[in-house]
């Protein structure tokens, strides 16, 4: 049975949008960042605002934690991103582009499109953040 977890929980846990890109960071290297450029393993990454990227303290490579996952290239900000999942994942059926335009803010086409990326890699068993395989249980 999964656990309750209100929107007040969520908007502290992902205030703004660096929030939102450490937890896909840890996320998608749970076991520390190996540069791919220069090999370090475990190398000391520094946040770089301007490019939505971390970028490694040795060789300076940088890593972009959004980089082949639903949030790749997309102007819409992460906390919105989260915010859609989080009320996709809270109602039995989903709910429809025109609500999530009402509550995220966006035009029908963002919204739309949002949604259209959600539910494909939720129906496809695929995890929205990338990883192939396996059953997804959104647990944010």
């Amino acid at each position: 049975m999964m656990q309750k977890y209100p929107l007040k929980d969520m908007q502290e846990e992902f205030p703004d949008d660096r929030a939102c890109l450490d937890w896909l960071l840890n996320y998608r290297y749970p076991n520390g960042i190996t540069c791919t450029k220069c090999g370090t393993v475990n190398a000391k990454h520094h946040f770089v605002a301007s490019r939505k990227s971390y970028s490694c303290q040795e060789c300076g490579h940088h890593i972009h934690p959004t980089a082949g996952t639903i949030f790749h290239k997309s102007s819409t900000p992460l906390t919105l991103w989260f915010y859609a999942i989080y009320l996709m994942a809270q109602t039995r059926t989903g709910i429809s582009a025109k609500q999530l335009e009402r509550e995220l803010g966006v035009t029908y086409k963002t919204a739309w499109r949002m949604a259209k990326l959600i539910r494909s890699h939720l129906d496809e068993s695929r995890d929205a953040c990338g990883s192939d395989g396996g059953d997804v249980e959104l647990m944010i």
